[in-house]
């Protein structure tokens, strides 16, 4: 047999382990589900959709959907295939869709007919949804309410592998009780509300808490909810695997252990420790731990996440091929046939991890799919099952960005290739999902196309969804934002180009406000103002749709955050020139812009840090819990951790919204606008504590508001003028961002 042969027997046997455990959840056809998903969000299509079963037609997730008289009929061989089939009618026919920024539906009283059979086939068979980052950038502090939203739009956009690591705090709490562990020494290893995902990628521990039994309980209640929900709508969990990761005080109590202290991580934080799956104690606590997941969650988990040394860490001399071996055995023993999912994420999982593993029980998530080559380099991970990923919003930033191209086209290039033998499908692994919709819709629509889709073609079909109708002006200022903000560029970066009005001041020039963020924009900002001005000539007709009313906010936010750049390179420049008129002239022009993006941001309750402080709040009733999830909230947008001014993580997940700009960002401006006046005077100053002042920021009550103060519409103009205005000095030093034809 040749190697070609090979490799395509192998690639068919290991579709057929995937694919097998994705759609076992369609079995018998009942589609009661998607049913109620109709009657909750589309109460309009309530009696009207009748959904039919269809068997051995199709070799993947397949649906067929025509009108007949009043009704939409939709017969389809899994739960997946028939949600997306009805987005896709209410996308291609209603003009209409969902978003995580706003919905546009509209459905006519009499449906549209589609004159024809329209057959929808997945051409991947997973499609993957959900980073553990996205868990705290956005769904720190969601209820029922907000996931239930979340899970019927996984379902529409035909989602059927999803991340669900939700309630393993209860798991861990009864698990170290059961190994000796007192509550205070539990509520040391379990972290606060907003920083759960580096607990469970193993980069920290109890930062944020100590927690409430109640909020314990909270978290496992929700997923009590979300696993069932997620199965009637044919999406399989990823469930959180045990792998090793302990408290680092396991050692006090089993001091003859073989465990591995894991150093530190990002911001001085000290890591969980490794128990070796090599020591008996490995087993004894997997089985009690899989034995509280099974007591709470049920026993039906086929996929399994948890990395090894995620962004670094220490093997501590293990074998590491032998080690992966032992861990994924034991969850075979505990869950037969279960799939370990690992993330594609720098060095990991490390070659010799992989050379230990079951091909046919393992799925890698090449997470960096948009922004870099490694499933190429890596041989498809050594012809492992892999997902073509885009990853999107470090931090959750307020920023329009994404490589739209390679969205649409790589995954379709990798299935191609001999790495991408054992491709297996596309994921959405956003750390921050409430912005940048069209990355996520183009992702996931392309596993249901078996040839790219022109750009055109994706946009015109896009906008009409997205705002109920094509626009001329609409159109042509999506067609700036594809040569702006979402062109493909060869530019290292972490999330798009970042605001200096949310930057934590310095008086050496500040390349990036993050630690890791983009320190070159990638894109002439002149054709991000002509996206914004052409967008804006729409007003008149779409103010009162809502996903309108989000991009026009969103576009020119980002506008004036770039032109605020302009003035930040005028005030500096005459700072080290001790040029005091022109350090005066563009200090009032950034201090102007920090209120006008108050102002502006405050237009729409979605770029309003009340609604997320707010959310925090009402999490839980109890005073000591909404204190500590309020202090969880503030903490993550601000300097993030630890409690060190030294920290590199400060400003990772920061907010450029109204309430934050106006109490911290210019309240830091200011204090050092003071400094260098001083300075530039010769009068002694010392330089101001800036994360003290954030420090104190956390440690507020004060309320914000969640209803605009400000009509966006009302304010356009003002924006428009502030922003067009030339600001370029004299001698010509100074950048003038958006230049203007003579």
């Amino acid at each position: 047999m040749n190697y070609r042969s090979f490799i395509n027997i192998r690639k068919w046997k290991l579709f057929l382990v995937v694919y097998c455990f994705l759609v076992s959840t369609a079995s018998g056809q009942d589609f009661g589900g998607i049913q109620s998903l109709i009657a909750r969000r589309l109460p309009e299509l309530k009696g009207k959709v009748v959904l039919k079963g269809i068997t051995g037609e199709f070799k993947t997730d397949s649906a067929i959907y025509y009108t007949k008289g009043a009704k939409l009929f939709i017969e389809a061989n899994t739960l997946s295939a028939a949600s997306f089939a009805l987005n896709d009618y209410l996308k291609k026919y209603c003009n209409s869709s969902f978003s995580h920024t706003g919905d546009n539906v509209h459905i006519p009283e009499i449906l549209p007919q589609t004159n024809k059979h329209i057959i929808v086939s997945a051409v991947y068979p997973v499609r993957y949804a959900l980073n553990y980052c996205t868990y705290n950038y956005t769904m720190s502090f969601w209820g029922w309410k907000e996931w239930e939203k979340e899970l019927d739009w996984m379902s529409l956009n035909g989602v059927n592998l999803m991340l669900a690591p939700i309630g393993n705090e209860l798991i861990w709490q009864k698990t170290l009780k059961d190994f000796g562990f007192n509550n205070e020494e539990i509520k040391q290893y379990i972290p606060g509300p907003a920083f759960n995902a580096w607990w469970l990628m193993g980069n920290l521990e109890g930062w944020g808490g100590p927690v409430s039994d109640e909020m314990i309980a909270h978290w496992s209640e929700l997923q009590k909810k979300l696993l069932p929900r997620m199965r009637e709508l044919g999406i399989q969990p990823v469930m959180q695997g045990f792998w090793g990761m302990v408290p680092t005080s396991l050692k006090k109590h089993f001091p003859g252990a073989t465990i591995i202290d894991q150093g530190k991580w990002a911001g001085g934080f000290e890591r969980p420790s490794m128990l070796a799956p090599q020591d008996s104690l490995f087993a004894k606590m997997s089985t009690v731990y899989y034995k509280y997941m099974k007591q709470l969650y049920g026993s039906d988990v086929k996929y399994l996440g948890g990395d090894l040394f995620h962004e670094g860490g220490n093997t501590g001399g293990l074998d590491i091929k032998e080690t992966g071996k032992l861990i994924q055995a034991d969850m075979q023993k505990n869950f037969p046939g279960s799939v370990w999912v690992l993330q594609g994420w720098q060095d990991n999982p490390k070659p010799a991890l992989l050379g230990g593993l079951d091909r046919s029980k393992t799925l890698v998530l090449d997470l960096m799919g948009d922004r870099a080559d490694n499933w190429e380099k890596r041989n498809g991970y050594d012809h492992f099952p892999w997902i073509w990923c885009t990853i999107t919003n470090f931090g959750g930033k307020p920023i329009l960005e994404g490589k739209l191209l390679r969205v649409i086209t790589e995954p379709k290039r990798a299935s191609g290739t001999t790495a991408g033998s054992t491709f297996r499908g596309v994921g959405i692994i956003p750390e921050g999902i409430e912005n940048n919709d069209i990355i996520y819709d183009w992702t996931l629509a392309s596993a249901w196309q078996k040839h790219n889709i022109p750009v055109q073609e994706n946009l015109a079909n896009y906008i009409k969804a997205r705002y109920g109708q094509n626009n001329s002006d609409i159109y042509e200022g999506w067609q700036y934002l594809l040569q702006s903000v979402y062109i493909d560029h060869s530019l290292p970066d972490a999330g798009g180009y970042e605001s200096i009005l949310c930057a934590r001041p310095d008086t050496n020039m500040i390349a990036s406000v993050s630690t890791w963020g983009s320190t070159q924009l990638p894109y002439d900002p002149e054709l991000l103002l002509q996206a914004a001005l052409d967008f804006s000539k729409a007003a008149g007709q779409f103010k009162n749709i809502a996903t309108y009313r989000y991009d026009l906010v969103d576009i020119w936010r980002q506008v004036i955050a770039i032109k605020a750049r302009e003035d930040y390179e005028g005030f500096m420049l005459a700072y080290k020139r001790k040029d005091k008129a022109a350090f005066q002239k563009y200090k009032n022009l950034f201090i102007g812009l920090l209120n006008l993006q108050d102002k502006w941001t405050g237009t729409n309750p979605a770029f309003m840090v009340g609604r997320w402080i707010n959310s925090a709040k009402e999490m839980l009733p109890n005073p000591v819990d909404k204190r500590l999830s309020e202090w969880n909230a503030r903490t993550q947008i601000t300097y993030w951790g630890s409690n060190s001014p030294n920290t590199d993580l400060h400003e990772y997940a920061y907010k450029e919204w109204s309430g934050i700009i106006k109490d911290l960002y210019l309240l830091r401006w200011v204090k050092f606008f003071d400094y260098a006046e001083a300075k530039m005077d010769n009068k002694e100053a010392i330089f101001p504590d800036f994360f003290g002042i954030e420090k104190h920021w956390t440690e507020q009550r004060n309320e914000y508001s969640t209803i605009p103060e400000y009509d966006s519409f009302t304010l356009l103009p003002l924006v428009i003028k502030t922003v067009t205005a030339s600001n370029k000095a004299d001698d010509g030093k100074t950048p003038d961002f958006f230049k203007k034809e003579d």
